[in-house]
């Protein structure tokens, strides 16, 4: 079938389908079929491309695509053809191919200036280039009224497709209130997530596991004393200075933001922290503008050489006592402090925000949980004698 393209591929194999006489297009290994068309009837010599109906719409299926190509060659045939009515009217400053890369510019300038993430930005090229060029090909953004046909043809989990579609809608706010070219932005699915329960570690655990650093790798003490003891963000432990500390008191200011230094932290704004003793203990004195933790010749530890050594050490650590431990070496750290704090000390939730350094409560909350059965189980031992609360089974003086 020469004159009907099927548009993208199989959302399954990304092999491109093939032309059935009973079924139409279609994946023969996974029965899945194509979500858009283009007719390519030729003309004097010239091939003319069209992807939408006279009124606007996409052409989603292949009984409207022949549909348009008899009309095509019936008004060729009547000879009442008006070719400029059927040539694309696509033009470079409306195509989403052209646009999409030119949001994505905008995008990258902002990184390298350091106003966006390191880890963020490219993450937007590969779903350009792995999933909305090949869909969106050929399009005109003031067509595109809805977005559920691109969401259902993604097979990825739903944190991944929820991903996805924000940083797509991102681009149609831009197209919006940016650039001006389009008036409403296109209908988007609810993808529901299912809520993110994080392992955790118990404190003696996390002990346990620092004295087998200690026996093993004794050079990684400190850093990992840190990072079990305060409950921060790793990149920021990484980012440490000597300008930073003083006292018994640590400024968070810089970050890592992928493999570069950074002179800000994730949220923008400097952070302070109370330096536990357990963790001054172990702090080199170093001068303002060096690393505080280092290893080997004085190399600041990168991201995946810190994991290494989490992730070897962890593996010993199930080995030795029989457990299955397998949790981001965030969790065992910022996450498992959070939830032992947050336990210990309900009341004081906003004190926990404040430390680990979110701007808004609920991401505390979903990072640090409050276990409620064991929060309503220390309450029901709290009984009242006389003026006087007591704990059953605490003995007072």
């Amino acid at each position: 079938m020469t004159n009907i393209r099927p548009e993208g591929k199989c959302p399954v194999c990304f092999s491109s389908f093939k032309f059935d006489k009973r079924r139409g297009f279609i994946c023969p290994a996974h029965l899945t079929t194509p979500q858009r068309y283009v007719i390519r009837p030729f003309y004097k010599g010239e091939r003319i491309t069209r992807g939408t109906t006279f009124d606007g719409k996409t052409i989603r299926t292949l009984a409207d695509a022949l549909t348009l190509l008899r009309q095509f060659k019936d008004e060729k045939d009547r000879r009442i053809l008006d070719i400029t009515k059927w040539k694309s009217k696509l033009k470079i400053e409306y195509a989403f191919k052209h646009l999409i890369w030119k949001w994505y510019q905008e995008k990258e300038d902002l990184m390298n200036r350091g106003k966006l993430a390191r880890g963020y930005v490219p993450k937007l090229r590969t779903y350009i280039t792995n999933y909305y060029e090949s869909f969106f090909k050929g399009i005109d953004v003031r067509e595109i009224l809805s977005c559920k046909d691109f969401a259902r043809q993604l097979n990825k989990s739903p944190k991944y497709q929820k991903n996805i579609l924000d940083a797509l809608c991102s681009f149609f706010r831009w197209l919006r209130d940016e650039e001006r070219l389009i008036q409403t932005i296109p209908v988007f699915p609810k993808i529901e997530v299912p809520e993110y329960e994080p392992q955790i570690a118990s404190k003696d655990v996390r002990l346990a596991f620092l004295q087998l650093i200690s026996e093993n790798e004794p050079e990684h003490i400190p850093i990992f004393t840190y990072l079990i003891h305060q409950g921060c963000r790793p990149s920021e432990v990484r980012a440490l200075m000597g300008d930073c500390i003083e006292g018994d008191q640590v400024s968070y200011r810089r970050n890592f933001s992928g493999r570069r230094l950074v002179e800000h932290t994730k949220t923008k704004r400097i952070r302070y922290n109370y330096l536990f003793p357990e963790t001054r203990a172990v702090l080199p004195r170093v001068f303002p503008k060096q690393f505080v933790f280092t290893h080997g010749s004085g190399r600041s530890y990168s991201q995946d050489f810190l994991n290494d050594i989490y992730k070897r050490t962890l593996q010993k650590f199930n080995e030795k006592y029989g457990t299955n431990l397998d949790m981001p070496l965030y969790e065992f750290t910022k996450h498992s402090f959070g939830t032992e704090f947050i336990n210990a000390h309900p009341e004081h939730e906003k004190l926990l925000q404040e430390w680990f350094g979110h701007t808004k409560p609920e991401m505390t909350r979903r990072y640090a949980k409050l276990k409620v059965v064991d929060a309503f189980r220390k309450l029901d031992n709290v009984k009242r004698i006389g003026s006087e609360w007591v704990v059953e089974g605490v003995k007072t003086p």
